[in-house]
């Protein structure tokens, strides 16, 4: 593979079945969501059953592909008239995989008095607006490592709270571990009714285990299961792009696709994997390209199929203007093509 990534018009089970098996590390998509959205040439409002069965043959087409340890990062949407969608999906790929993690991936929150996030409300005297989505991370056997930290981050002082994470409360934790593993409620029971040797113990303990285990400052935290994710502006967006004017128009800033997701969403699943650099991603549903534009820009090898002709020319055209091609990986030495030549000899 001399680029760095590949575009496929083809139907991703027929263009799955023609590669090697076990030669993917990671897959990040959204496929249709049956919801009657237009997707240009495609029939998003098949007879439910049918959906169901086809994103069966999805999944086992992706299960021959996928490495051993490999990852699929599954992004669903649903609507008030039809929330289940998203769960019988899920359940399709569980008759294939183990749902190790499940994300919601959060567009819009109010918090105190002020709003975060974009969401498109609606007019309804029985429905909430819709501010959420499911991502759905699959793996073989639900036993693969993964980074909870790399999108870590560090509790800091909140205006109205205290410290979350200061040496003091860190110190305290580690003093109520030590004993509660000497059968006490807390420091202060070790204090008042602990023996002289005991408390020696204590202290001695104490003072190994903040040895070893350190207060760090800028320690990260797992930042949970629920993503919060705004959607970027589409005149912002069409900038990124490459467009020079017509900002504000949709086709210009995603091709006219109804359904995309922010680029942050597909780098957080990236790097929440920890897959290595120079592995595979691959997106079935190639859509606009974000998957691929994250996977280059964390050094890793981009794949993509799609049915649209439309959504192809977008997406290269938004790779090339992101100029990601000309660009060494960082920490991946001179050359990354030839870290990983056999991908030339597994994918077509």
């Amino acid at each position: 593979m001399k680029n760095k990534f590949k575009i496929h018009k083809k139907d991703c089970i027929k263009w799955m079945n023609e590669q090697k098996a076990k030669s993917v590390d990671c897959i990040v998509t959204s496929p249709p969501y049956n919801l009657n959205i237009k997707y240009a040439n495609y029939d998003d409002s098949m007879p439910r059953k049918k959906y169901l069965n086809w994103l069966s043959d999805v999944a086992k087409s992706i299960k021959r592909i996928l490495k051993n340890k490999g990852q699929i990062f599954l992004n669903m949407g649903y609507s008030n008239s039809d929330p289940f969608v998203a769960m019988d999906v899920a359940q399709v790929f569980r008759k294939h995989f183990v749902l190790q993690n499940q994300f919601t991936w959060v567009k819009h929150i109010k918090v105190s008095d002020t709003s975060h996030g974009i969401y498109k409300p609606i007019s309804s005297k029985r429905y909430a607006s819709a501010t959420t989505e499911s991502i759905f991370h699959f793996t073989k056997n639900g036993d693969v490592e993964i980074d909870r930290l790399v999108i870590g981050h560090r509790n800091k002082t909140h205006p109205l709270y205290p410290e979350l994470y200061s040496e003091g409360r860190y110190i305290a934790g580690t003093r109520r571990k030590i004993a509660k593993r000497m059968k006490y409620k807390n420091y202060k029971d070790v204090l008042a009714n602990a023996s002289a040797k005991e408390k020696k113990y204590f202290f001695s303990e104490l003072k190994r285990l903040l040895k070893e285990n350190p207060y760090i400052p800028e320690k990260k935290k797992c930042i949970g299961n629920a993503w919060y994710i705004p959607y970027i502006p589409t005149s912002r967006l069409s900038k990124q792009v490459g467009v020079s004017k017509g900002h504000n128009y949709r086709k210009n800033a995603r091709a006219d696709h109804p359904a995309t997701f922010p680029e942050q969403l597909s780098t957080q699943c990236i790097k929440f994997s920890g897959i290595k650099k120079g592995s595979l991603v691959y997106d079935p549903f190639l859509g606009t390209g974000t998957t691929i534009l994250s996977a280059l820009k964390l050094g890793m090898y981009g794949i993509g199929t799609d049915i649209n002709n439309e959504y192809i020319k977008f997406s290269k055209k938004r790779l090339q203007a992101a100029n990601i091609n000309k660009q060494s990986p960082k920490g991946n030495g001179s050359s990354f093509e030839l870290k990983n030549q056999q991908i030339e000899l597994t994918l077509k």
